[in-house]
């Protein structure tokens, strides 16, 4: 994670979401740079290039690979150094939880996506705690043990 900013990829197959997402992500206390992707393809190419501090993917992905493959295959490839990965669910599912789960997913969250619950679970999921300073710009303090949090329903 760079010193004051953060870079975070959304991959996801329909613009409209990406840009929600995206909009939702500009209220992060601290700048985010995004990348995107349209698809677990694209994505698994642009994150050998690029080193990104977390990924949400939507599961329902067009193409050859979904998004609980493109995590399970994000798990395999990037198991040393853990990549936190949100997984957007479109129903609330059992089984669709439970394929998350498996997948790797650090969290689920379900559609639609609240923008504070997002925004506090990348704050969770990153160890970071935010304190206003005097001049009214947030202090991050990394605090790993906040990492164990796995699924929010």
């Amino acid at each position: 994670m760079r010193q004051g900013s953060c870079r975070i990829m959304i991959v996801e197959s329909f613009i409209s979401n990406a840009r929600s997402l995206s909009s939702q992500l500009a209220c992060f206390p601290l700048p985010v740079q995004l990348l995107t992707a349209i698809d677990a393809t694209t994505a698994m190419a642009q994150l050998q290039q690029e080193a990104v501090d977390l990924v949400i993917v939507d599961s329902c992905l067009r193409g050859k690979t979904d998004g609980f493959e493109l995590c399970r295959s994000l798990r395999s490839n990037w198991s040393d150094d853990h990549i936190p990965i949100i997984l957007i669910l479109s129903c609330y599912l059992s089984l669709e939880r439970c394929k998350g789960i498996s997948a790797g997913a650090d969290l689920l969250l379900h559609r639609p996506v609240v923008k504070e619950e997002l925004l506090r679970m990348i704050q969770l999921l990153l160890g970071w705690r935010f304190e206003e300073s005097v001049n009214s710009r947030p202090q991050v303090f990394e605090d790993r043990s906040l990492r164990r949090l796995h699924v929010v329903s």
